[in-house]
């Protein structure tokens, strides 16, 4: 009974640590900090500010390579990482101790340190033994990190989240950044969620970067006109890439975004071909500041 209750203890514990303090006490309430007190790129107020910024977005699909069912390669995701060298990372589909694939550790946790970057974890739904949600890494420290539960249109459908931290950069700048991943299977659920982001990222003052897995093509018009009235998207037209299925890539879901327009310059937007490592391609771009 002591040993039964001490283990108890401990659990309430840990859990009472990784409750989420910007949201009700109610599934999903984990959030990690991870490293976002500056493990890496900290005390750089005396360092030249960035002239330009790189940013990926990369649904991982819990780093279980699509040609090699109930396995998980975090290695071939963080070299796609590393060969990029992004400043920020939007991931999504990331499993935190679920078990899943028989792999049950901390996926954003584990990619941080293999590409030596900062990191929180949002969790959007309660998995198995674990948690299920978006990640963001980022070269310099994160701070005000909030989560925010967006609306479903159907109480079966799963919970979406929308991940938000401030990022120190070099010099006296700091921006926003946010990612997220919405409903797959209903038009009018993304409305709805794409309509709270929008109302979410429009209340910040700094300039935002947004980065996720939309599940939504560039034709829907719906989406888009509340998506392109808020954001600036890095690739727009006949030309953008598609970014899913990685394997058979015929559609465009994955995107990266910006605001204001004018605080930036779009220098590249690429998605990269990376076909094995996940069943998305990630999307690099990069921006330059206007000051």
């Amino acid at each position: 009974m002591i040993r039964k209750l001490s283990f108890i203890l401990s659990l309430c514990a840990v859990l009472s640590c990784n409750k989420d303090p910007y949201i009700p006490n109610t599934d999903p309430v984990y959030v990690e900090l991870g490293n976002g007190d500056a493990t890496y790129g900290g005390g750089n107020d005396q360092q030249q500010p960035l002239g330009a910024i790189r940013y990926m977005t990369y649904n991982i699909h819990a780093a279980a390579p699509p040609a090699l069912p109930g396995t998980t390669d975090l290695n071939a995701i963080a070299d796609v990482i590393k060969q990029a060298n992004p400043d920020i990372v939007f991931l999504q589909e990331v499993d935190k101790n679920t078990g899943r694939n028989g792999y049950s550790g901390d996926q954003a946790a584990e990619l941080a340190a293999m590409t030596q970057m900062n990191f929180t974890f949002f969790s959007a739904i309660p998995y198995q033994r674990g948690f299920y949600g978006v990640a963001v890494l980022s070269k310099y420290p994160l701070k005000g990190i909030k989560k925010y539960l967006l609306p479903k249109e159907l109480p079966e459908h799963e919970q979406r989240v929308l991940g938000v931290a401030m990022v120190d950069l070099p010099g006296v700048d700091s921006i926003a950044v946010a990612v997220t991943h919405l409903q797959h299977n209903s038009a009018a659920a993304r409305v709805l969620q794409i309509n709270k982001v929008a109302e979410i990222l429009g209340a910040i003052r700094q300039p935002l970067l947004l980065g996720g897995d939309m599940n939504e093509k560039p034709d829907a018009a719906d989406f888009f006109s509340v998506f392109d009235g808020a954001f600036t998207r890095t690739c727009m037209g006949v030309n953008c890439p598609n970014t899913f299925s990685a394997q058979v890539p015929s559609s465009i879901i994955d995107y990266l975004a910006f605001r204001p327009a004018q605080a930036f310059t779009i220098s590249t937007h690429q998605v990269i071909n990376e076909r094995a490592a996940s069943d998305h391609l990630p999307v690099l771009a990069e921006l330059k500041f206007n000051r």
